[in-house]
């Protein structure tokens, strides 16, 4: 079962459909603010793939078909050929072993629902020249925090910085000056849990739970953050991987094109895309350089004026 909210994915993904028609400044405003929320709720950083994977989720939790639905349906229609057919089953297996805390967003609606007293949490990166980078966070007033940290030189992220590794427990004491104490306890929290995550692609990298309760944490808190932190180090791995996919095969060659046919066929990430592909070459017996060429003319749209063999239209 999904961990997002997927009646307000809903409710945007409708307005984004609805926005989408209009050409006014004001709708073009707010589906920029669509996206960007679509964006936050799926962990996708391009308004389009945030898009198609916010429909995936809103319709697998309705219990709507699969993968392999769709793919009946484009064979039918004459649009998919043999191989991509066969793929469906294992992306809908695929999707299915790698959508648990998948994104960051995932993680840190597991934080509010898990850790005791939690009123948010937010992942973000301290670079080098002291700015901050927030990857996620549980609402736009936790966002401004986490960046206020960068301002005021203090905060969970700045003690993880100088700490190197571990957990920080942070006390946002009402005496203690501060702008970052001050904000915090505006949002509604007393303490800070923050823990280094193992993988940090983007700088010194930290997972922040805020907690509503002054008193120092104790019983399953620690842990369970410590275990969140492992679970966004795995999400910003494979967000990583996924890009790093995408940016070395170039949709201009065979293999690209059977990448982006695939992911976007089966709504399946770069990465995942690329391991079906690998797995058919060697369940077939063949190269993977047969099978990218075959699943590219496979999926490669009739041109205009060209259907039932005619002649182009002039």
């Amino acid at each position: 079962m999904s961990l997002v909210d997927v009646a307000a994915l809903a409710h945007l993904v409708a307005e984004y459909d609805a926005l989408s028609a209009l050409r006014s400044a004001e709708a073009e405003q707010r589906l920029h603010d669509v996206c960007y929320t679509i964006a936050v709720y799926t962990g996708e950083t391009e308004p389009a793939r945030a898009v198609a994977r916010a429909r995936v989720l809103i319709g697998l939790d309705r219990g709507k078909p699969g993968p392999e639905a769709v793919t009946d349906e484009t064979t039918a229609a004459g649009e998919s050929g043999p191989l991509l057919t066969e793929l469906g089953e294992p992306a809908a297996r695929e999707n299915g072993r790698s959508r648990p805390f998948s994104t960051l967003p995932d993680v840190l609606q597991l934080a509010r629902t898990t850790v005791p007293d939690c009123v948010g949490a937010a992942v973000s990166a301290w670079h080098d020249d002291g700015s901050v980078d927030v990857l996620a966070a549980s609402s736009p007033q936790l966002l401004a925090l986490e960046r206020a940290q960068s301002e005021a030189g203090t905060g969970p992220l700045a003690r993880i910085r100088h700490q190197g590794s571990g957990q920080v427990v942070l006390g946002l004491d009402p005496g203690r000056p501060g702008r970052f104490a001050d904000r915090a306890r505006r949002c509604g929290a007393r303490t800070v849990v923050a823990a280094h995550l193992r993988t940090h692609p983007h700088g010194c990298t930290a997972l922040s739970v805020y907690l509503g309760s002054p008193a120092e944490p104790a019983g399953p808190t620690p842990g369970l953050v410590a275990v969140l932190a492992l679970h966004a180090s795995i999400a910003l791995d494979r967000s990583a991987l996924a890009r790093a996919v995408a940016d070395l095969l170039d949709r201009r060659h065979a293999t690209g094109v059977a990448i982006g046919v695939t992911t976007e066929r089966f709504e399946v990430t770069p990465h995942i895309a690329l391991t079906l592909l690998a797995r058919a070459a060697q369940r077939l017996g063949t190269d993977l350089d047969t099978v990218v060429s075959r699943v590219a003319v496979e999926g490669r749209p009739v041109p205009v004026g060209r259907e039932n063999g005619g002649s182009p239209r002039r």
